[in-house]
């Protein structure tokens, strides 16, 4: 899934070129750049950002309270922190507060991409699911219109109340597999198959 929006925020420029330099690189076209997190979390509400890298120690909000804000805006935006070995306590709590990654510095190219392909790789998954549960809600609408229009015997009932929970199984099934998917323990091709054998259960 394509990245195509991004903000980075750090105080030394150097950083901020590194990390452009990298993502203009891997395809993303909208690239804003700040040395301060209150310049960014003015542009939130204006635009779509696909992710945010931040520094933790910046001049004015840290990293860590711009993540708190954005989430005060209840804003679903991945956010990447960066951070010296010194600040990894404060890593692990951003983690903790939802933060997507963490890299600590000195980091390199390499780095970058990784985290690049990981976000680029939940986006998809997010979408797979989004469109899962369209998929289940029009099951569940084809089911209970099935209900409505024919009287069911006890029996028939039961057999209807087992297929919505088979199917409501199923799909708890292919979003874990999607998180397997984005944890590179099984391939698209795996996850495909293994998707279309549970759905063609309830379709």
């Amino acid at each position: 899934m394509k990245i195509r929006s991004a903000a980075i925020i750090d105080d030394d420029d150097k950083v901020l070129d590194l990390i452009e330099l990298v993502l203009k690189e891997e395809g993303v076209e909208t690239i804003r750049r700040s040395n301060t997190a209150e310049e960014i979390l003015g542009l939130i509400s204006a635009e779509d950002f696909d992710f945010i890298i931040s520094d933790l120690m910046l001049p004015g909000m840290s990293g860590l309270e711009l993540l708190d804000e954005i989430h005060k805006m209840d804003r679903d935006i991945p956010f990447v922190l960066i951070t010296g070995y010194a600040s990894l306590d404060s890593a692990i709590e951003a983690i903790n507060k939802g933060a997507f990654y963490y890299i600590k510095k000195p980091f390199n190219i390499d780095e970058i991409r990784f985290v690049l392909a990981k976000i680029s790789m939940n986006k998809e998954m997010m979408n797979e699911v989004y469109r899962l549960r369209q998929e289940n809600q029009l099951l569940r609408e084809r089911l209970e219109a099935r209900d409505g229009n024919l009287r069911m015997e006890p029996r028939q009932m039961d057999q209807f109340i087992r297929m919505r929970q088979d199917a409501d199984r199923i799909f708890a099934t292919i979003e874990y597999l999607g998180r397997l998917k984005d944890q590179g323990l099984i391939t698209d091709s795996e996850f495909g198959e293994y998707k279309g054998r549970l759905l063609k259960r309830i379709i």
